[in-house]
């Protein structure tokens, strides 16, 4: 499969370091009313998780973005952490919030959130994880995530620590994470052409 220079890096970018990046490239001071961020009444609803306070007035950051009981309390945390209309992050992009469908004209190399559900997943040849996504307009997406990120969420309950992953091969399941758009490279099962192809760098699973 061609994942690009997203699946690359993606060993080396889990939540902590990601999330923490936003405070280091200044997003953290930035005001928030006019930046898509969500305000204090909304984050009410996950003041449950974890967050970083950097003091000096800096806005906080949710930083186990793992311990998110739904894709929609991930998504919310992450709006904070990357308003949509504030440049940021790893790769200093503004965040692009996916929910029903590709935008034709998203460019490659764009850093999105992604919200769907799960079609089908296995593991891939390679050792990483891969699935199809349905989104909310019947959008199918192909996503990988990294055999590095797969092993450390297996190894995750045996220290106690609550996992993205839990069930990421149940179809139906609510599917989340922090991607890299690759273009329409993915290989459709049922028809030829491309479709949408992602590669993850934080993959999250949640229903029942």
């Amino acid at each position: 499969m061609r994942v690009g220079w997203a699946m690359r890096m993606g060993a080396g970018l889990l939540a902590a370091g990601l999330l923490a990046s936003c405070d280091r490239l200044g997003l953290a001071s930035a005001g928030h009313q006019d930046d898509g961020a969500p305000g204090e009444q909304q984050l009410q609803r996950i003041s449950y998780m974890s967050a970083d306070d950097p003091g000096n007035g800096r806005r906080k950051l949710y930083s186990h973005p793992e311990e998110a009981q739904s894709c929609g309390d991930f998504e919310l945390a992450m709006r904070w952490n990357r308003p949509p209309g504030v440049a940021g992050g790893p790769f200093h992009q503004k965040m692009i919030y996916l929910t029903a469908g590709i935008p034709a004209d998203l460019p490659k190399d764009s850093e999105v959130f992604v919200s769907a559900n799960i079609e089908r997943g296995a593991m891939t040849a390679q050792g990483s994880a891969g699935w199809y996504l349905r989104m909310a307009d019947g959008t199918r997406v192909q996503a990988v995530e990294t055999a590095s990120f797969w092993e450390q969420q297996q190894q995750a309950p045996q220290t106690g620590k609550a996992v993205a992953l839990v069930k990421p091969t149940k179809p139906g399941r609510a599917f989340c994470g922090h991607a890299v758009y690759q273009g329409r490279i993915g290989k459709d099962p049922d028809q030829a052409g491309g479709i949408p192809f992602l590669s993850m760098l934080y993959s999250m699973d949640r229903g029942t």
